[in-house]
């Protein structure tokens, strides 16, 4: 009987070393992660900081059947931005001025438009683009196009956001 109460209590024992080791390995496991998740918030905040752009040259172009809505959009931070696929287009248009999402349309050679019925944009140049090719690096230039059926020249609001948050946007008036 009272090797019964040796085994048992060992046993106890060793069941309660099996909780702590799992309490303590979960509990460094948990520190990890939440390290690991401040440490990629502090870069991507940093990222976001040193993140600028700005529209520039806008204009409203009447071609026969088409509309362009033609701009430049100007990366005047310090950091490349190359995630077009990221970067959200909105378009506001008068009088409702409703914002409409375009995406981008994924063509990056010379002479490339968005299409308004598609809701996608474009570009046809990035310049001086020397850097890294199909990407909008600090001090680059966009020429960013989106093309609309006939409708006039319409106020309208554009504002562009990159990929970690960064806006830019103008009011646009006849």
């Amino acid at each position: 009987m009272a090797g019964a109460i040796i085994i048992m209590s060992a046993i106890g024992v060793l069941l309660l070393v099996l909780c702590g080791y799992v309490l303590v390995s979960g509990t460094l496991a948990s520190a990890d992660s939440i390290a690991s998740a401040q440490k990629d918030m502090a870069l991507e905040k940093d990222e976001q900081v040193h993140t600028a752009i700005q529209i520039l040259n806008e204009k409203w172009v009447n071609k026969p059947g088409l509309d362009l809505l033609q701009f430049d959009l100007k990366n005047i931070g310090s950091v490349p931005i190359g995630d077009f696929n990221r970067t959200d287009m909105y378009i506001l248009l008068d009088p409702d001025y409703i914002p409409v999402y375009y995406s981008f349309n994924g063509v990056v050679s010379g002479g490339s438009t968005g299409d308004s019925a598609l809701k996608t944009w474009g570009y046809d140049t990035i310049t001086p683009g020397t850097t890294h090719p199909y990407m909008l690096d600090p001090g680059e230039t966009m020429a960013v196009i989106i093309t609309f059926p006939n409708i006039g020249r319409p106020n309208y609001v554009v504002n562009v956001t990159t990929p970690n948050g960064v806006t830019s946007g103008g009011d646009y008036t006849k």
